[in-house]
Parts: structure tokens; sequence; C-alpha cells
């Protein structure tokens, strides 16, 4: 078990009930950390012209209260910290939470489905996307896997 640090839990606290119950679950299988639930209009437009988002306030489901969109991605204990290069240890990650969230919709304990950002339309390539936010996932109600 990897239960979530202090600050990983007061920003998964701004997230919608659905991403409570992936992260629960998910600390069974992997350690991770999440960097970002709720952004206020402050912190969305700095995301905005920083370039880690493409859409300003208000657009952005990081935007709603409880947040639709969470930022996370595995956490090293030996670097006691994420390693934001390692490209491939994000697209693993995204994968065991993808799998994590399909299991729970489909036993009915989630009400959404889950879009990652380094695959914006679930087709399961990441090179045939512009903007890639591979620490971005969204909740969503659209049949995204075609359940």
């Amino acid at each position: 078990m990897h239960p979530l640090g202090k600050t990983s839990s007061h920003r998964l606290s701004s997230c919608h009930s659905d991403w409570k119950v992936i992260c629960e679950a998910l600390c069974n299988w992997v350690n991770y950390s999440v960097f970002c639930g709720h952004r206020g209009e402050l912190a969305q437009n700095q995301a905005f012209f920083n370039g880690t988002s493409e859409l300003e306030w208000p657009n952005s489901k990081h935007n709603s209260l409880p947040s639709l969109a969470i930022d996370m991605g595995p956490y090293f204990s030996e670097l006691k910290n994420t390693d934001w290069e390692d490209a491939n240890a994000f697209a693993m990650f995204a994968g065991m939470v993808l799998l994590v969230a399909k299991q729970l919709y489909v036993q009915g304990k989630i009400s959404h489905q889950v879009i990652w950002g380094g695959d914006w339309d679930s087709d399961g390539r990441t090179s045939d996307h512009k903007f890639r936010d591979f620490p971005h996932f969204e909740l969503t109600k659209e049949n995204v896997w075609n359940l």
C-alpha cells in the first residue's frame, strides 16, 4: 500500500468523488503524487500563459469545484520526487490509472470514464496529438472506452 502524503491528499480533496475512489484504489498498486486538483482563475491563467494548459479560465475541467480534472504522476522513493523527464514512467502510470478507472466504472463504483492528457482521443496512441499533457486526467460522461 502506498498512502498519499498530506499535500497530495489536500489537492485530492478538491476533486470530484470519482477521483477519490480511483485514487484510493490506485494506492494499492503504485506510489504517486497529486500535483493539482481544482485550479482557480489566477492559477489557470498562469498555466495557460506558461504553456502547461491550452485553456484559459474558466474552460478547463480543473476549474470546476469539485474538479473534474486531476494532475498526478509516479513518485519515486529513491528520488523523493517525480522524474518529470521520464515520459515512459508517466505513460506506464497512465496505463495503471486507466485500468483501475475502467474496472471501477464497469463495477459501477464511479460514474465517469477517464481521458488521459497523453491520449486525448483514447485511441491508444500518444504521437497523434500536438499537445500532450502526461500528468493530466479528466472525468467525462462520453463513452470514450466504447463500453
